[in-house]
């Protein structure tokens, strides 16, 4: 009984043993002169990797080792690499974006400052450029707006900030330069005219004229020529004021004044009538020693000067004053204030 279990034993180790060889050959494929191949199908099956080269039949490697030998180095596969981002660019992409709805949003000052973030990532571009310059020529703009509104604080700084700007081209630099020049003078301007209004409103034509003088040397303004025509205006009215209400002196300085002042022949013409009959009547005043005479067409005086048409001269009143005797004041009043209409009324017409 012991022999036979051994017998089976024995039978089962050799059993075994044949196996072993008939495992590591039992996958297909041809084998070289050296009793192996290189695995190229189905290689987990038998144990093996891809590309792993092995001996079949007893065959061994170069150790000595006999079946499967240490696998051949691994052939890498090669791979397509990802293409790199540049987050700079990303970045500056985003600036562009912003900068472009703050100037499409009229706030071109953020617009520009959005873009100085793309030149300092070194990425500017001609598109960078561009919106640049659009925004600085719209704030300019703006500028001239404000300087032609009056509003001169908020015209400044706009120029101011072209001038600063190292972006603004040498073209925007020098017309904001003139801008501010031209609010320079502007303020000056407005400067004089405010005080020649306050010369105006004390009846100072004298003054008011000498400033607008003044006022047309810095620059030929409508606002300017405006103000002298109102001027013009208000001195005439005043003379005519003074005039009728008989105060000579202050009347005569004024007609002289517009005399000086009048731009068109017709008018200097017209003042010099009105200042010949002043001195006219001032003459029979102080000549006759008489308060008032009638210059509106009424007085027999008048209206023979007016028939013959005769000038109120030194002449005039020197051959009335030889005809009248000294002391006639009734011969005086009937001849230089009796209204022509009592004259012709009844059987006076011939004494008219």
């Amino acid at each position: 009984m012991g022999n036979g279990y051994l017998s089976k034993i024995s039978v089962l180790v050799c059993g075994f043993l044949l196996l072993l060889p008939f495992t590591a050959s039992a996958h297909p494929g041809r084998t070289d002169s050296n009793g192996g191949h290189t695995c190229r199908t189905n290689c987990e099956k038998w144990g093996l990797q891809y590309g792993e080269y092995h001996y079949h039949n007893g065959g061994s490697t170069s150790n000595g080792s006999s079946n499967i030998s240490k696998p051949a180095p691994k052939k890498p596969v090669p791979s397509t690499p990802e293409p790199k981002i540049d987050e700079d660019q990303v970045k500056a992409e985003s600036y562009y974006t912003m900068a472009t709805d703050l100037y499409n949003s009229k706030d071109y000052k953020g617009a520009i400052s959005e873009l100085e973030k793309i030149y300092e990532l070194n990425k500017g571009s001609s598109k960078t450029d561009s919106l640049i310059q659009k925004s600085v020529n719209a704030i300019y703009e703006l500028a001239e707006s404000k300087v032609n509104a009056g509003e001169y604080s908020v015209a400044k700084d706009y120029a101011v900030y072209i001038k600063e700007n190292r972006r603004s081209n040498d073209e925007i630099k020098q017309k904001a330069s003139g801008l501010l020049n031209q609010m320079k003078d502007n303020e000056k301007i407005d400067e004089l005219l405010y005080k020649a209004t306050n010369a105006r409103d004390e009846k100072d034509y004298e003054e008011t004229f000498s400033i607008i003088q003044e006022a047309q040397k810095i620059k030929e303004l409508d606002k300017i020529k405006f103000f002298y025509n109102e001027t013009v205006e208000s001195l005439t009215s005043d003379a005519e004021e003074a005039f009728h209400q008989k105060q000579y002196g202050d009347a005569k300085k004024l007609y002289k004044l517009l005399v000086k002042k009048a731009e068109t022949p017709a008018v200097i013409s017209q003042y010099q009538k009105k200042l010949q009959r002043l001195e006219g009547e001032q003459l029979l005043q102080k000549s006759f020693h008489i308060k008032t005479a009638d210059f509106e067409g009424k007085s027999l005086f008048n209206h023979l000067m007016e028939d013959e048409n005769t000038p109120y001269d030194k002449n005039v009143v020197n051959i009335l004053k030889d005809s009248l005797h000294v002391g006639t004041d009734n011969a005086r009043k009937y001849i230089f204030t009796i209204k022509i209409e009592e004259l012709l009324k009844g059987g006076m017409k011939d004494d008219a």
